[in-house]
C-alpha cells in the first residue's frame, strides 16, 4: 500500500504551501542520491518527489486530499523522479541541497551559484545546571553534527535562563565553494534547585521557622548562592513574608538581582501532654487572628 504523501513529508494535513515546502527541502537535501549513499537513498528520494509533486500543486493535492491516491489517475499528475533525475525539486531546493551549484536537471550538470556558500545552522538544546546557569561556568557538549562530533566545552554566561540561546560560531554545516561553516545555535533549558528558586535575576529561598521563633524573633542563618548570611527575624513576623538581602541574587548581563528568605511558619507536629496543654492555655488567653476578618464578626452572629 502506497504510503500517505502527508506523512512522507511529515507534515499535517492542514499544512501551509510554506512548510510543505520546508519540508521537503530538507528531506530532499537528507536523501538526495549524490549526497546520500545508503541503498535506500534514491527510493526514498523518489518517494519524497513524489509527495511533493502532489501537495505543492493546489489542484493535485485537493484531489488526493478527497480520493486518496485513487484519486491520481483522474489528472495527468506525472513529476516524480523515474529516471534517477531530480524530480519535481525547483532549483531553489537543488541549490540548498548542493551550496555551490544550481541544478540543471542532471547530475553534474548546471552552472556554478554566484560566490561562497556559508553552511547551515545546527540547532540543538542543552540542559545546564541552576548553579551553573546562575554563576556563569562551562558546560561539556558531545553531539553529532553533519560533519561529524561536537564535542566542546561552551561558556556558559551568568545568569542564562530556561530559552536562551548560546552560539558557537563555525560549529554547523560546512559551506560550500569557500564559503564559511554555519552555526551551533544551543537552547538552553535550566535544572531545578533542591531548594533555590529563581524569578528572574531575583534567588528565593523557602525558611522554616518555628512558632517561638515567629512570636518573640530570632536570628537564622541561611544559604546564598555563594557563601552564607544571617537574617533577622522579627517579633510577629507572619508565615509568607520576603525578607531582602539587596544584590545577593544573581549578577547578570542584565543587572544584580536581590535574595529573598521567604518565612514559612512549621507548627510542631508532636507535643508532650504537658507542652499541648500549655499552649492550650496559651491561646486561650492571646487574642483571635480572626477578630478583626469581618467574615469572623459575621459568623459570630
Amino acid at each position: 500500500m502506497a504510503r500517505d504523501y502527508y506523512e512522507i513529508l511529515g507534515v499535517a494535513r492542514d499544512a501551509t504551501a510554506d512548510q510543505i515546502r520546508s519540508a521537503h527541502r530538507k528531506l530532499a537535501r537528507k536523501y538526495h542520491p549524490d549526497l546520500n549513499k545508503a541503498a535506500n537513498a534514491a527510493a526514498m528520494f523518489k518517494e519524497t518527489q513524489d509527495a511533493y509533486d502532489i501537495l505543492s500543486d493546489a489542484d493535485k493535492r485537493a484531489k488526493y486530499d478527497r480520493f486518496g491516491h485513487a484519486g491520481e489517475s483522474q489528472s495527468s499528475m506525472g513529476g516524480g523522479n523515474s529516471g534517477g533525475g531530480y524530480g519535481g525539486a525547483d532549483a531553489e531546493t537543488l541549490e540548498s541541497i548542493f551550496g555551490n551549484f544550481m541544478g540543471g536537471g542532471g547530475r553534474g550538470r548546471g552552472k556554478r551559484a554566484r560566490g561562497p556558500q556559508p553552511g547551515e545552522d545546527l540547532t540543538s538544546t542543552i540542559q545546564v545546571g541552576f548553579m551553573t546557569a546562575a554563576l556563569g561556568g562551562m558546560h561539556h557538549i558531545d553531539l553529532q553534527g553533519p560533519n561529524g562530533a561536537i564535542v566542546l566545552d561552551v561558556r556558559i554566561p551568568p545568569g542564562i535562563s530556561s530559552d536562551g540561546q548560546l552560539r558557537v560560531r563555525g560549529k554547523g554545516g560546512a559551506g560550500a565553494g569557500g564559503g564559511p561553516n554555519g552555526d551551533l545555535v544551543l537552547s538552553v533549558k535550566v535544572a531545578s534547585h533542591p531548594w533555590f528558586r529563581r524569578d528572574e535575576l531575583d534567588i528565593l529561598l523557602d525558611v522554616p521557622i518555628s512558632i517561638v521563633e515567629a512570636t518573640l524573633g530570632a536570628k537564622v542563618s541561611v544559604p546564598l548562592l555563594q557563601g552564607s548570611a544571617e537574617i533577622r527575624i522579627e517579633a510577629g513576623t507572619p508565615s509568607g513574608r520576603k525578607l531582602r538581602l539587596k544584590a545577593k541574587g544573581i549578577q547578570g548581563a542584565q543587572g544584580v538581582g536581590d535574595f529573598y528568605a521567604v518565612v514559612r511558619i512549621e507548627p510542631p507536629t508532636t507535643l508532650s501532654k504537658e507542652d499541648a496543654e500549655f499552649m492550650r492555655a496559651l491561646g486561650e488567653r492571646l487574642p483571635s487572628p480572626r477578630a478583626g476578618e469581618p467574615w469572623a464578626q459575621l459568623q459570630a452572629k
